[in-house]
């Protein structure tokens, strides 16, 4: 990376810490753990600058749909910014192992990105849908807010979360089949985090943050599988 992408990768980075932790969006471990995903990303990555922007859109977008007007979230901690963001960073540490493979690697970075945005915008704009969520398992009506509960515009939600991601990986490689991979990633991420809402979330075997990790690593083991076939 040259100085003058290193200095732009650093201002941002300071603003959003200071923006988040002023605004509350964040607190101050959360905003740590944010902030080393966007350094790794840019270290490691295969494609620095096209990494941090996919970190950075789902930092953006996810915040600003936590806190739509009526219905502004308390502030994360670093335990809800663990969730959606370990399995990446796991990724990260993979390609800089497996550097041989690394744009292997960093499909399945796009693809946990994917499925973390995914879940994001499906949990906070699903809530506002007016039919009841349908619980994941049984389809049968429940209360808003159960964990395991769907609804369409949540999943619709979740759609436009993944081609975000999506289109973000397209702009710099004009792959399609990568593209839909990554879809499809955010898509299974997402509802693989509502089946373990609804049988172990429910049953307070896990918490939210097991379900985010295990919604997101689902996400980057589906882009990383199918990137085999690719």
């Amino acid at each position: 990376m040259i100085l003058e992408e290193l200095v732009i990768v650093l201002v941002f980075l300071a603003l959003f810490s200071i923006i988040s932790y002023k605004l509350k969006l964040l607190d101050f471990e959360g905003v740590l753990i944010a902030n080393a995903v966007g350094i790794a990303a840019v270290i490691y990555t295969p494609n620095p600058l096209l990494c941090f922007a996919a970190v950075v859109v789902f930092f953006i977008i996810g915040e600003v749909a936590s806190n739509i007007k009526s219905k502004k979230h308390e502030q994360r901690t670093i335990w809800n910014v663990v969730g959606n963001s370990l399995p990446a960073l796991v990724v990260i540490a993979m390609t800089a192992i497996y550097t041989e493979q690394a744009m292997l690697w960093q499909l399945a970075f796009f693809g946990a990105i994917s499925a973390a945005l995914s879940d994001t915008l499906s949990s906070e704009i699903g809530y506002f849908s007016k039919s009841k969520p349908v619980m994941i398992t049984t389809f049968k009506k429940v209360p808003r807010g159960t964990d395991g509960g769907i609804t369409l515009l949540g999943e619709a939600a979740a759609l436009f979360g993944a081609i975000v991601i999506a289109a973000i990986h397209f702009y710099a490689y004009a792959d399609p089949a990568s593209a839909t991979v990554i879809i499809l990633a955010g898509m299974v991420g997402t509802n693989i985090d509502s089946l373990a809402g609804a049988i172990f979330e429910t049953r307070k075997i896990l918490n939210n943050t097991h379900v985010n990790l295990i919604g997101c690593a689902s996400g980057a083991i589906f882009a990383l599988i199918a990137g085999l076939f690719l």
